[in-house]
């Protein structure tokens, strides 16, 4: 992030800070030890890029957020939060810089905010598929509905959750760096923009019935940037290659519908997930079981599928739930009375071993019919992979490229089967504990599929303890082990450790 995109944010920050609602000031430290050759897997994963794989690590990171009305109609939210880090991702990071400007029901952000995976327990889930919290937040321009609003024009039954937004990538040092020791030669792609957008329907009304459903439809994309040392068309190899970032690109990339064969540069890798929960909000316990489908593109997004014949001639065939769509995570989640020593449980299964099969058009003699397949999830020709500074960003089960001892940039295994659970609660008014087990069987991809199938095995349980006024002091521990029958993650094991202290100013 550059000056120029940080002018905007703090001018909105001195407005907030002329005059308060509210203010909270935060000091925490975390810092981890362990033996192996990576941190355990739930001590590096799904913690907003606060994170790294190294074995021995930590920082520490002051920060401060509010809000403040600025009239009848108008919020403005904000945050500030800044660090040093020693074996993280920077030495010296802003891990948090924003302002939310609030009129009635739709928000306007700006800036760089950690934000979750839709329809998950963020603190349980192993992720979502399109995004989860497992990368560094991302500094873009976001309008939109954070919430679920009941609509005037919807009634009291319907409610809609959307956004759009458009940002940046800020890893180009890594791919850079990256690439000088990577199978692919000093290729890369850096400068990349970013765009997301989603659009959720939810059926219900917890004051007159206890039922809810949801379905949606969320999509993400990486577009425009610089490619270096890279074949683009032909075997032509460009050394410096501006892709498409101008007006057009962003209208594109907004509506990448183009008919199959005719997808240009300016559609960037466009990825996305389908949502469906069904939500129980009882007087003292609820549940809410969920499944998200991920595609790459319009084969696994709407099951439809194209053959040609050797003149060319497309014939579109729907297959409908006969492709592809026990691909995704399937969770339950329980939340249990506030009374009893466990709050939450969550329940997770994932396959992505589908991806609409192996084959990939082959529209070649004497091959009369080519068909869609292969989707190589979060995987890209021009873009390597769908991550920031080498994490997912998506769900992190997929192993991110990061942990490529070759540094190759993409995922190395996206084809998986996994089983996950997580717990968490109370024990008193001071303590907290969380809990985490994931055992994942890895078949890696279909162009570099595994001789042999890996597992890995990871745990974590984690707890902590609040005293001082107003228990604002927090300490914690944290224990992680990693079992790898393979050679993806090698047996970790880790223990960190992490104090903090909240000051409520005003």
């Amino acid at each position: 992030m550059t000056f120029k995109h940080i002018l905007p944010v703090l001018a909105l920050l001195s407005v907030a800070l002329s005059a308060q609602n509210n203010l909270l000031i935060n000091f925490e430290t975390a810092g981890m030890t362990g033996s192996g050759e990576y941190a355990p897997f739930w001590h590096a994963s799904n913690r907003q890029g606060l994170s790294s794989i190294e074995k021995n690590n930590g920082y520490v990171r002051f920060s401060a957020s509010g809000n403040k009305n600025l009239s009848n109609v108008f919020d403005l939210g904000y945050g500030a939060d800044l660090g040093a880090g020693a074996g993280l991702q920077s030495n010296l990071f802003v891990h948090q810089l924003y302002a939310d400007l609030d009129f009635k029901w739709l928000e306007l952000s700006v800036g760089m905010k950690e934000r979750w995976g839709v329809l998950k327990n963020s603190r349980l889930s192993s992720g979502g598929l399109t995004w989860s919290g497992n990368g560094a937040p991302i500094p873009q321009v976001r309008i939109g509905l954070p919430e679920f609003e009941r609509l005037p024009f919807f009634g009291r039954w319907f409610s809609v959750k959307t956004h759009v937004a458009y940002g940046r990538l800020t890893d180009d040092k890594w791919r850079r760096e990256n690439s000088k020791y990577s199978p692919e030669q000093n290729s890369y792609t850096d400068k990349l923009l970013f765009h997301s957008k989603d659009l959720f329907l939810r059926i219900g009304d917890v004051e007159r019935f206890p039922f809810e459903a949801t379905i949606g439809l969320e999509m993400y994309a990486v577009f425009g940037g610089v490619m270096h040392n890279r074949k683009l068309e032909g075997n032509e190899v460009y050394d410096v290659y501006m892709l498409p970032s101008d007006y057009k690109s962003y209208i594109t990339v907004l509506l990448p519908f183009n008919a199959v064969g005719e997808q240009g540069k300016e559609n960037g890798n466009t990825l996305g997930s389908w949502h469906l929960s069904f939500d129980y909000t009882g007087n003292e316990w609820g549940a809410r079981a969920y499944y998200e489908h991920f595609f790459e593109d319009h084969s696994s997004m709407l099951g439809i599928e194209y053959k040609n014949n050797q003149d060319g001639n497309k014939d579109f065939v729907f297959y409908g739930f006969r492709r592809n769509w026990f691909d995704g995570l399937f969770g339950l989640e329980i939340n249990l009375p506030q009374r009893l020593p466990v709050r939450n449980i969550v329940l997770e299964v994932l396959n992505t071993r589908g991806q609409c099969g192996p084959i990939y058009k082959a529209p070649v003699y004497p091959v009369v019919e080519g068909v869609d397949g292969r989707d190589a999830m979060y995987n890209h020709d021009l873009y390597d992979s769908y991550s920031m500074s080498g994490y997912a960003l998506g769900n992190p089960v997929l192993l991110s490229p990061k942990y490529n001892k070759d540094y190759s940039p993409r995922f190395r295994s996206n084809r998986v089967l996994m089983y996950h659970l997580g717990v968490d609660g109370v024990i008193g008014p001071r303590m907290d504990y969380r809990a985490m087990l994931t055992s994942t069987a890895h078949w890696g991809t279909y162009e570099d599929p595994f001789d042999k199938v890996q597992r890995v095995t990871s745990c974590m349980i984690e707890g902590s303890y609040r005293f001082g006024d107003e228990y604002g002091w927090k300490v914690g521990m944290s224990l992680g082990l990693d079992v790898n029958k393979g050679d993806l993650t090698g047996n970790n094991t880790g223990v960190m450790l992490k104090l903090s202290r909240t000051w409520r100013i005003l």
